[in-house]
């Protein structure tokens, strides 16, 4: 009895994987999907994929958003991240509010025109000026599966 609790008692004291900061090398890191170097912050996002040492990094949301809903019933995916595109801080991509507009409107590296914000209301605002709409992590995947049977990229 005395083995079990003692590795209960180790098992519960063992920190939880720390997940690593999503760093992105602008002008050097080129996109999983589509190899484009990344060279804009505010439309970097990536997926820490269990088993692999480092992020798999995207120029544009969508192109990570792509290889989410193609890969994650097959990998483990530990982490998403993005970044905020005012202030280019790192989001929990799961966590976050993303506005999707046309892209002659609201300019991605590869024309998605999606965007992510921390802020519903700063989404909001994002969206209003570019005639978009805001989405949550499982309303963007919805949106994006759904231009996946009518756009090719």
């Amino acid at each position: 009895m005395a083995a079990v609790t003692a590795a209960a008692v180790y098992l519960t004291l063992q920190p939880a994987r720390q997940i690593p900061r999503l760093l992105i090398y602008l002008d050097k890191d080129k996109c999983k999907r589509c190899s484009m170097v990344i060279s804009r912050q505010e439309f970097a996002a990536g997926l820490l994929v269990e088993g692999m040492d480092d992020w798999w990094k995207y120029d544009d949301i969508r192109c990570m958003l792509k290889d989410y809903i193609e890969n994650s019933e097959r990998v483990k995916v530990l982490a998403a991240a993005v970044f905020d595109y005012h202030t280019k801080e790192q989001l929990d991509a799961m966590a976050a509010y993303y506005v999707k507009a046309d892209p002659k409107k609201l300019w991605t590296p590869m024309s998605s025109g999606i965007v992510a914000a921390k802020d519903s209301s700063v989404a909001e605002q994002i969206a209003h000026k570019h005639d978009g709409h805001v989405y949550s992590w499982h309303k963007i995947i919805e949106e994006v599966k759904k231009g996946a049977v009518t756009h090719h990229g």
